[in-house]
């Protein structure tokens, strides 16, 4: 029998930026946390959670005695984050301090957040932002491990403390997928327990993705196909109504650009999603294409930028597949030159729906 956690009710970039992600994404995990793979945060027993206690209503039953059962109304859209609201975030890897300021949920990160968020909310009064963590939990090894999947979860005490967390201080919670060579939908129902709590949402990292299993996570490029995407976005848009939780949040990182009009769409060298155009439009999730590319040197800010208005605006434009874009800071290595200012990353546009802070 799995353990179950306690849950009370509810109150194109330029190779050389890639390379050195890369590298300090798989050095700085390591040298944290010294364990096997990126981090060793250990594997997780598989987490259940009570549906009469995580804050996910029982579906009830109308009717007259003797009648069979009706199922209520319920409007997905009540309560939901966007587009009513703007979402500002901290990400990390538990207990991984260089990857981002949310590498352990404490009152000094809270403080920090809220202020980060109030700067975002005296630009846009007419979206109240809301606050969250942007949190793997599904972390990519360059090792195969036990399962061979490249990959490991986090354990489930520690999900439960930034689930606490979060519940205690209205905060939004993201799973961050990173599947290695993982079956994605089995990773993701893996984790399908947590998202029955109607503040808990998902993002997903392509560039830690690798469902031919042609690639090491940290060695190799990844390039993923719509295909590979689309049965998770399925998924995730079917969650509301199982459940009855508002909609929910699909982050799409984006670090490189799509394979749509290059001669070979396919070649991880020169792309990350191969068509992009083929992504499923399913007006049931709210799918947010989130650019999480690194700068830190002079020209940086303009690259970024460039970027946000191809793949963002532009590919909005030209697919009409998903109607909000967010964007990626990295306190720690983008200070190395200059970080972008609040009204700054504003002035994109569309501009950003979600935008999460790294180190």
């Amino acid at each position: 029998m799995l353990p179950t956690p306690v849950l009370r009710p509810e109150p194109e970039l330029e190779p050389e930026p890639h390379s050195r992600r890369q590298r300090w994404v798989v050095a700085t995990l390591g040298t944290t946390l010294g364990l096997a793979g990126l981090i060793g945060v250990a594997v997780a027993a598989r987490p259940g959670l009570r549906p009469d206690r995580d804050g996910a209503p029982e579906a009830g039953t109308v009717g007259n005695a003797g009648s069979a059962p009706i199922a209520p109304s319920f409007d997905a859209d009540a309560g939901a984050v966007l587009p009513r609201h703007r979402v500002v975030a901290f990400y990390a890897v538990p207990n991984a301090t260089a990857t981002g300021p949310a590498h352990t949920p404490t009152a000094a990160m809270l403080v920090k957040l809220r202020a980060q968020g109030a700067a975002y909310a005296v630009l846009d009064p007419a979206h109240p932002v809301k606050l969250g963590i942007d949190l793997v939990v599904s972390v990519p090894d360059r090792h195969a491990g036990r399962d061979g999947t490249y990959s490991h979860r986090v354990d489930a005490a520690t999900i439960q403390r930034y689930v606490d967390f979060c519940r205690a201080n209205d905060l939004l919670l993201f799973l961050d997928l990173n599947f290695g060579w993982s079956n994605p939908i089995n990773e993701l129902d893996y984790f399908r327990p947590y998202l029955k709590l109607p503040f808990v949402h998902v993002a997903i990292d392509p560039e830690w993705m690798f469902p031919r299993r042609n690639g090491i996570p940290g060695e190799h490029l990844s390039n993923v196909r719509a295909s590979d995407l689309n049965p998770l976005i399925s998924a995730i848009a079917e969650l509301p109504q199982q459940y009855r939780v508002p909609r929910k949040i699909l982050i799409l990182h984006q670090y490189r650009g799509n394979g749509d009009g290059l001669r070979n769409p396919f070649d991880a060298r020169k792309a990350e999603i191969a068509d992009k155009r083929n992504l499923l439009d399913d007006r049931r999730v709210d799918l947010v294409l989130h650019v999480d590319s690194v700068g830190g040197w002079p020209g940086d800010i303009e690259l970024k930028t460039r970027q946000y208005g191809e793949w963002v605006r532009g590919d909005m434009d030209r697919y009409g597949n998903f109607r909000y874009g967010g964007f990626k800071i990295f306190y720690w290595l983008e200070a190395r030159h200059r970080l972008m200012t609040p009204t700054e990353v504003m002035s994109l546009r569309p501009a950003p729906m979600v935008i999460t802070y790294g180190h």
